[in-house]
């Protein structure tokens, strides 16, 4: 789905910087940019919406909006070669992801609700689902790259060294001698009994064949009989492949079997890979071309232009010290080096237009990001004449304009020392000519008290040295591999509908799979966007066992390559013993993690170290340790530190509520997956363990029977389901419901009163109250109506 408009031929041709699908994505985002920031930054402020399910509206609407922008913007920057280019459209995607924050954290407050539908405003707009889906932008981890592989390999290095010296499970008993000759005897056995059986079934076949040959003999068919017999079986069998063939494709023209043609990929998506990965590799040549021409060109400018600068510079000092001296009649105050030297007497200042801070939208910290990489793109790249350019290196003389600056800059500091040694030297000479002794003040300047600052508890250890004890506790694991994308499900399609009806719909996957994006991956990838976004520190998942909670905390670390602590009760069990060893354990933990940030600092049954009441069989292990340390710790992380805590919990109702949400911001409910994301889950799952998916394989009644079922459950299904064994009987006996529901059927599912637990629960937390005092406050209005309509009524 584009962006709305269509791009024209001569910015094509000006800019050969990508193919044309890529270059009219792009520009159909700068137009459809442009219509945004003249409706969102207006001449006269807008009008203020009393009804707030038309507020609600048009938040929603600027959200697809943007989020198909920064879609578009997301893809064009992943494929652009330009060096300099990609700079300014790097601005540009960390602006309008900024954006898309402020109004998700809008709309949480409009409708008090983590979870918002907007299939009236994506029908309105012509959208799909797929469309309204945050992207998650590459270069998070593909700009670190390197960096990221070293860690790995640090980190592979230490647990290799561990893993030979630690128990690598429970130990099994060793096996009685008479328990393994009874062992050996029963395979023996068996093996001796398929022998014997297949031996018997070949006598068998013989005489088969033996009877056959003798009634063929007694009673021989004509030449023209067993042609007919032969020419029957033929066309029988002929016939029913053609109709399994045709039934197939009918299947999967209405979209009830997946396409067998669609399974492979064609020639044009091989060829469209071939290209991206084609343009990385430009992308990563001219980079590293692009930061060679910096040093160079820097050093060339500093050598010829460098001289002219320097005594420019001095004779607009000189000048200034005699237009001083000529008005006052004395030499002035050199400006000291703090404020910018004699920079802030040549600066242009440019006056602030202060009426448009009352403007409501002007609120917003990443409009003018976006305004200003736009109008800076469209000035510098607007009239580029790149004809010449098909390669799209850099550009040289934007490199000079750009080092002209830094070299003036720190030219202006050495002429800034000599002009004031001179200066000294006027004021000097003028003050032995007058017989005056004059003192120069100098201002001090006393440094603000700051915030509370933490005390560094290992001021002489190396990160090294810290990072190698946290993977040696345990503390520091790796994470699994695992792409936000694997957590599959489908889009709730009647959430307005329910909605407008007075009923709470379930959130579907795609749901909390959007609220991860926005809350974890994008702040803890982008450093702008976690230093300007609402600021969120922590967010638990909370929902019945095996909704994968786990699985997305390794998709955030997967997704940002960010760092993985594992605080959770019981992986602290007889680690850093003590109050001290405590102080240190959070120390340690949060130095590492602000010093190799990005990171996620987990804590898996999270309502333990909140518990109303410690179980009896829990005290030892004192789940509770980090109940005070926790929050503090929290305060002191500042918006510039990417590190994120994510708690998990399926028994959150187990904990204080108060204290539970003073620690984590953000709550999120994992529901069970409903009907359309359990479809979709058993599709991935079959196909992940080798499994084909065919006509005898009802996945349809398998999502609906599996109703009750978390994903937990399908996959442990499916991987028992698929041995080894069974993955080679597959072509002569194709996959069957059944055999996946005798396997879920012996694990719980998830009850009725379970999930109404965790419901009732949601509501106590500060999200849910808000939420059940709006929705009584309007329908106390909606009372109040209906008893003026019957006064009304009874006057007439």
């Amino acid at each position: 789905m584009g962006c709305g408009h269509i791009s024209s031929p001569l910015a094509l041709r000006r800019c050969p910087d990508l193919s044309s699908t890529y270059m009219r994505m792009w520009l159909e985002s700068q137009a459809a940019l442009k219509e945004l920031l003249a409706q969102e930054l207006p001449s006269q402020p807008p009008r203020p919406e009393k009804d707030q399910r038309l507020f609600f509206h048009m938040l929603a609407t600027l959200f697809l909006r943007y989020t198909q922008i920064l879609r578009c913007l997301e893809t064009c920057y992943d494929q652009m070669v330009h060096p300099q280019k990609r700079r300014v459209l790097q601005h540009m995607l960390d602006g309008v992801m900024g954006r898309v924050l402020e109004l998700k954290n809008e709309m949480v407050e409009t409708e008090f609700s983590e979870y918002h539908y907007m299939d009236d405003v994506l029908q309105d707009l012509k959208l799909t689902p797929v469309d309204m889906e945050v992207p998650i932008p590459r270069y998070f981890v593909n700009q670190r790259a390197k960096a990221l592989k070293e860690r790995q390999q640090v980190l592979s290095e230490i647990l290799a060294r561990v893993e030979p010296s630690m128990p690598s499970g429970p130990s099994r008993p060793a096996m009685l001698r008479d328990e393994a000759v009874q062992l050996v005897q029963m395979a023996e056995r068996m093996r001796q009994g398929r022998l014997r059986s297949k031996f018997m079934w070949e006598i068998r076949r013989d005489e088969e064949r033996e009877r056959r040959a003798r009634d063929s003999g007694a009673r021989e068919l004509d030449r023209e009989q067993a042609a007919i017999c032969i020419q029957k079986v033929w066309k029988g069998c002929l016939q029913r492949r053609c109709t399994k063939l045709e039934r197939q494709r009918e299947m999967a023209f209405i979209g009830m079997a997946p396409d067998p043609k669609a399974l492979g990929l064609s020639a044009a998506m091989l060829r469209a890979q071939l290209g991206e990965e084609f343009r990385h590799l430009r992308q990563a040549d001219y980079e590293a071309e692009y930061q060679q021409a910096l040093v160079s060109i820097r050093e060339g400018l500093y050598e010829v232009e460098g001289p002219d600068m320097r005594e420019e510079m001095k004779e607009q000092l000189r000048q200034w010290f005699i237009e001083c001296h000529d008005l006052t009649g004395r030499f002035p105050e050199f400006p000291d080096e703090e404020i910018g030297g004699s920079s802030i007497l040549f600066a242009e200042k440019t006056p602030e237009q202060e009426e448009d801070e009352g403007l409501k939208l002007a609120l917003s910290k990443f409009l003018p990001v976006i305004s200003e990489s736009f109008i800076q793109y469209q000035t510098i790249w607007g009239n580029w004449d790149e004809s010449d350019n098909f390669e799209q290196r850099y550009e040289p003389e934007l490199i000079k304009a750009q080092k002209r600056k830094e070299v003036e800059k720190e030219l202006r500091l050495q002429v800034d020392e000599l002009m004031r040694e001179e200066l000294q030297r006027l004021k000097l000479a003028v003050d032995r000519e007058e017989g005056k002794s004059r003192k120069e003040k100098k201002s001090s300047k006393k440094g603000k008290k700051g915030g509370k600052k933490e005390k560094d508890l290992t001021p002489d250890r190396t990160l090294d040295s810290l990072y190698e004890e946290l993977v040696l506790q345990g503390i520091l694991k790796q994470a699994q591999r695992v792409h936000l994308a694997d957590y599959t499900g489908d889009f709730c399609y009647l959430g307005t509908t329910l909605r407008m009806a007075g009923l709470e719909p379930t959130p579907s996957v795609m749901d909390i799979r959007q609220n991860i994006a926005l809350y974890a991956i994008l702040r803890l990838g982008s450093p702008t966007l976690h230093e300007m976004a609402p600021l969120v520190k922590s967010v638990l998942l909370a929902g019945p066992a095996g909704t994968g909670k786990k699985m997305l905390v390794h998709a955030v670390c997967t997704e940002t390559g960010a760092n993985l602590f594992d605080l959770s009760p019981d992986n602290l069990v007889g680690k850093y013993p003590g109050k001290a060893g405590l102080s240190m354990l959070m120390h340690v933990v949060f130095k590492v993690a602000r010093l190799m940030q990005p990171s996620v600092i987990w804590i898996g049954n999270a309502e333990k170290i909140f518990y109303k009441k410690v179980p009896k069989e829990e005290k030892q292990a004192d789940p509770k340790r980090l109940k005070r340390d926790l929050p503090k710790a929290l305060k002191l992380l500042k918006p510039e530190d990417r590190v994120l805590l994510i708690g998990t919990s399926d028994k959150p109702y187990a904990a204080d509520v108060k204290t539970l949400c003073k620690a984590y911001e953000r709550i999120l409910l994992l529901p069970r997956p409903d009907y359309a994301s359990r479809y979709v889950t058993w599709q991935r799952l079959i196909k992940k363990h080798g499994g084909t998916i065919t006509a005898a394989l009802d996945v349809s009644a398998l999502a609906k029977l599996s109703d009750g079922y978390s994903q937990g459950h399908m996959a442990r299904a499916v991987q028992m389901a698929l041995t080894e064994r069974r993955l080679l009987q597959m072509p002569k006996k194709p996959l069957r419901a059944g055999e996946f529901l005798q396997l879920l059927a012996k694990a719980d599912p998830i009850y009725s009163e379970e999930e109404k637990t965790l419901e009732d629960w949601y509501m106590k937390t500060p999200l849910g109250k808000k939420r059940l005092k709006a929705a009584q406050e309007r329908a106390d209005r909606m009372e109040g109506k209906e008893k003026d309509k019957k006064g009304k009524k009874g006057k007439k």
